[in-house]
């Protein structure tokens, strides 16, 4: 009996609404510049905010902002910490998709609300830590 992947098979369908694989992937890599200066200055950021700096992401449906911030993280170093995670809502809230996005990606959120806020916290922590003296 076959192993199902944890990632997701992403396919370049485009439903009505939502953009193809391919633009998400290009979008993937102005995205991660900015996560990387978001980490480098240790805060936090919106997508809000995000939108602000990147108007080409204005627009995009909730399940494509997951995608995409599934795909800045997908061909991470392996242990390397997860930049979608600086991603929060409202005062520095763990973003509520954050738990699907990091178990896609190999990371264990847990299953309990405590645990994943811990996992996330811990995330941000990291990619604080990691991105902090690079340029």
């Amino acid at each position: 009996m076959p192993v199902a992947e944890a990632s997701p098979v992403l396919q370049d369908v485009q439903a009505p609404g939502y953009l193809g694989v391919g633009r998400l992937a290009e979008l993937a890599t102005d995205l991660r510049p900015l996560l990387e200066q978001t980490a480098r200055a240790g805060t936090t950021t919106t997508w809000k905010a995000i939108r602000q700096r990147l108007p080409t992401l204005g627009g995009l449906h909730r399940d494509d902002e997951s995608v995409l911030l599934w795909l800045v993280d997908d061909e991470r170093d392996q242990g390397e910490p997860l930049l979608s995670a600086l991603v929060t809502v409202g005062d520095r809230q763990m973003h509520p998709r954050f738990p699907t996005i990091a178990e896609q990606l190999g990371v264990t959120a847990g299953r309990y609300p405590t645990q994943q806020r811990s996992t996330w916290s811990y995330e941000v922590l990291k990619a604080h830590q990691r991105w902090r003296h690079r340029r």
